[in-house]
């Protein structure tokens, strides 16, 4: 589908438009502005009567001499507070509606929203990508109504900083890498193994300049990533180790270390089967790491970012690692193994210790890496884990306007305690309670020394089994717009 502006004074027409409703403070409808060769709108039958409740549409038909076919009515609430987050929800629903009703072509008219027209157009735009997204590659003979071909942004009133231009281009980059994200967190894990996430990564170095490097299993293991190496030797599939770096000679760099277990059975600590196909989207760390890379190229953005991506799956293999085995990590801790199902934070100890020598400024780690941290926060907010709390901070609040939810969670090292081991340097993981936090803990004992560095608990987020809002079935690409701003390009 293309995405453009359009002049909604000279609007040449669509099939379906998307006309948002605001309720004002006398619960009628607020002041909706429909300029020049939309004007005639106003007099669409049953148009007064249609909802303003969130993502409450209404499909009417349009007069005649408007310059489309219907008008899908969406409701956004009061206009008191209109926010992007609901601006998103709306416009995501309703075009899912078009679609349904198989509109061939959009346009979702913006003016009279008391928001940044810039704020409003980028939204809008990713509403439209996310709302429609699906994943089908696998699928075949499918009757499913097609995206529509075209779709119109019909700005209001210029407001705010930046122009509408530059934040549709903006929205594109964020949405190419969220769906990149997105189609890689889908993929079952015989279609998204460690060798294929690579080359997916290699192809998007060669599109955009950047330095690639990918280390296989006796390189992994000649390197010292003992804790990585221990993960992957019960799988039949090879590992690798893939470095992604936008400007090599840039300066130290953003380091993004993004896990990527590409299937996790849990190991010797096998998990239950209920649900077990969904851990295809533990890898979802990595992905969100290769959607910002990817978003960060097509921007041309001029910072340095390195790209971290330890992959393997966890299977239960004669010669995988048991509990009770003891591993050496690179950066020469030795770590007792009691819960092999505990793996996702050996393969980030390795890769946060390669980040030191990057010499970096800051490091981020994303991961799907503990249920407890979706029993403690539920499905809309992801943890941030930092003893920085400048970085924290920025991280909530690159987050929040994007649909992007971190909640702070607290690093006391009374809870190091829970990692004391008997035969090593620390164990993997603790008691139960409060397991999200010492899985943070425990990569702090690997984090760069004087370095900002984050943990994000992206397991509440990543993946959705039912749908929310903007967010389809699945893959939501969770972290991927956060990561970009952090970057600096956004």
């Amino acid at each position: 589908m293309n995405i453009r502006l359009a002049d909604p004074a000279a609007f040449a027409g669509c099939d379906t438009l998307i006309l948002p409703l605001l309720e004002g403070p006398d619960r009628k409808r607020a002041a909706q502005v429909l300029p020049g060769a939309l004007a005639v709108l106003a007099k669409t039958p049953g148009l007064d009567d249609a909802p303003f409740a969130p993502k409450e549409t209404a499909l009417l038909y349009a007069p005649d001499g408007a310059p489309c076919r219907r008008v899908l009515t969406v409701g956004c609430g009061a206009a008191e507070g209109l926010d992007t987050a609901r601006l998103r929800a709306a416009v995501a629903a309703a075009a899912r509606l078009a679609r349904e009703r198989r509109a061939g072509s959009l346009a979702v008219c913006l003016a009279g929203l008391p928001l940044p027209t810039q704020e409003a157009v980028r939204e809008a735009a990713l509403a439209l990508r996310f709302g429609l997204y699906r994943f089908l590659e696998l699928k075949t003979g499918d009757d499913l109504p097609p995206d529509p071909e075209d779709a119109a942004l019909l700005p209001g009133e210029a407001g705010g900083d930046g122009d509408p231009a530059a934040a549709l281009r903006l929205a594109e980059a964020e949405a190419a890498g969220v769906a990149l994200a997105r189609d890689l967190v889908n993929r079952p894990g015989n279609h998204a193994t460690a060798a294929r996430i690579a080359e997916e990564a290699r192809a998007l170095a060669v599109r955009h300049g950047f330095s690639f490097q990918v280390m296989d299993r006796a390189a992994i293991e000649a390197l010292g990533m003992g804790a990585f190496a221990a993960v992957a030797q019960g799988s039949r599939a090879e590992p690798c180790f893939v470095v992604l770096d936008t400007a090599p000679e840039g300066g130290r760099p953003l380091c993004l270390v993004g896990k990527g277990v590409t299937f996790d059975t849990g190991g010797i600590s096998l998990k239950p089967a209920a649900k077990m196909e969904e851990m295809k989207s533990d890898m979802a760390g990595a992905a969100a790491v290769l959607g910002c890379l990817e978003a960060l190229g097509r921007l041309g953005s001029p910072r340095r970012v390195a790209g971290l991506l330890p992959l393997t799956d966890n299977m239960p293999d004669g010669g995988g690692v048991k509990p009770g085995d003891v591993v050496r990590t690179l950066s020469g801790l030795s770590v007792e193994i009691i819960n092999t199902d505990a793996e996702g934070r050996l393969l980030l100890a390795d890769a946060l210790a390669f980040a030191a020598r990057l010499e970096p400024e800051a490091v981020v780690d994303l991961a799907t890496l503990t249920g407890a941290a979706r029993i403690a926060l539920g499905v809309h907010y992801a943890a941030v884990f930092s003893p920085d709390g400048e970085l924290a901070r920025r991280i909530r609040e690159a987050g929040l306007p994007l649909g992007e939810k971190f909640w702070p969670m607290p690093m006391d090292e009374v809870y190091a305690k829970e990692l004391e081991s008997d035969v090593a340097d620390l164990r993997n993981v603790g008691r139960r309670e409060g397991g999200a936090i010492i899985a943070a803990m425990f990569l702090k004992r690997f984090a760069p020394e004087g370095v900002p560095w984050a943990h994000l608990d992206i397991a509440p987020t990543a993946f959705q089994d039912a749908a929310t809002d903007f967010w389809t079935k699945g893959a939501t690409g969770f972290g991927v717009r956060t990561l970009i701003a952090l970057a600096g390009g956004a």
